[in-house]
């Protein structure tokens, strides 16, 4: 957008260049007794013309400008509301995830980061099926299909392990939504809770 931003402030100096070119034109014409006869009706008629367009363009100009101001205030909003969203994003309490329909981990928060004791370049990119037990891989990638046919799911309870610390216990709420950006596609909003021992071993 700053580019966009430069682009049109170089059209609007641009614009007023070309003004300021005509406004002297002219005054060379319309002022210049030494070498221009007396005006004709037909001269002045155009001369009108003439003044009337530079009006106009000078008005179009003043809009120019105005509609280019309102474009950078309205773009340095939505980047104020994004980096506010990405923030409550990281810092919340619960552990968050974003990944495509296949399950591949596109953003994940603080908290889920702490959760798989990983850091963001050993999370981003990588399939969540990676952190789910060998044994129940192919059942997590079944259900994992079936989440982006209905509206999504909830308590869904998982076995993550990590590597470092024994396997951790969780219910995940998950819902879809579909994307608006050139690729198309779908991602999927990931809630994850940690359970505590007692209702991991009643669960299981």
């Amino acid at each position: 957008m700053r580019t966009d931003s430069i682009g049109a402030d170089d059209l609007i100096t641009t614009f007023a260049q070309h003004r300021q070119l005509l406004l002297k034109h002219a005054a060379d014409v319309l002022c210049n007794d030494a070498t221009i006869p007396p005006p004709q009706e037909r001269e002045v008629k155009l001369s009108a013309i003439l003044v009337s367009s530079l009006e106009e363009l000078k008005v179009a100009e003043e809009e120019l400008a105005e509609r280019s101001a309102q474009l950078i205030h309205l773009h340095e909003d939505l980047e104020l509301r994004i980096q506010n969203a990405r923030q409550l994003f990281d810092l919340a309490p619960a552990c968050l995830l974003v990944t495509d329909q296949y399950g591949t981990i596109l953003e994940a928060n603080h908290s889920c980061r702490m959760l798989l004791k990983r850091d963001s370049s050993a999370l981003e990119r990588q399939p969540i099926a990676r952190f789910i037990p060998l044994d129940e891989r192919r059942s997590f990638r079944e259900r994992l299909v079936h989440i982006t046919n209905v509206e999504g799911v909830t308590d869904w309870r998982l076995k993550l392990v990590r590597p470092t610390d024994a396997p951790v216990h969780v219910s995940a709420t998950v819902r879809h939504a579909k994307t608006s950006n050139a690729t198309g596609g779908t991602r999927l909003f990931w809630s994850i809770r940690e359970l505590d021992v007692a209702s991991s071993r009643l669960e299981a």
